[in-house]
């Protein structure tokens, strides 16, 4: 699947979608927790898993302590090399074990470990979830 699809579901289509808390998820996020770069490393939707691609897999969040996230997505170019496509940055909140990307994207997070992020978003008909692994 498009890296570029992913990213326009998880984040563009996210402003109509809603979370809901699961069982795994830890009940309060320390917001110094996320505090990094995290690293794409698997992807699913609806339990299956999402064939991700080399560019695929170099997707990277970066948030920093002032409530910024940076996001930067890879793409083949015409030599079949990874190369950055896109680099954008956007504003966030962490309420509980939510986090809201640009006032829009809402995301539950889990967190069963210290070096693993667990972002997921629900739409009336999909699930996705995203791991990514602290770098």
């Amino acid at each position: 699947m498009s890296k570029k699809l992913i990213v326009f579901v998880l984040i563009t289509l996210n402003i109509t979608f809603s979370c809901n808390t699961d069982d795994d998820v830890v009940g309060t996020i320390n917001e110094t927790f996320i505090i990094g770069q995290w690293q794409l490393s698997s992807s699913t939707k609806n339990g299956t898993t999402i064939d991700l691609d080399t560019c695929d897999l170099m997707e990277t969040y970066v948030f920093s302590n002032s409530n910024k996230v940076s996001i930067t997505l890879y793409t083949f170019n015409t030599n079949n090399v990874c190369e950055e496509d896109a680099k954008t940055a956007y504003d966030y909140t962490i309420i509980g074990a939510n986090l809201t990307i640009n006032n829009n994207s809402a995301f539950v997070i889990s967190t069963p470990e210290n070096a693993t992020l667990i972002l997921t978003s629900k739409s009336s008909s999909d699930t996705f979830v995203n791991t990514y692994t602290r770098k």
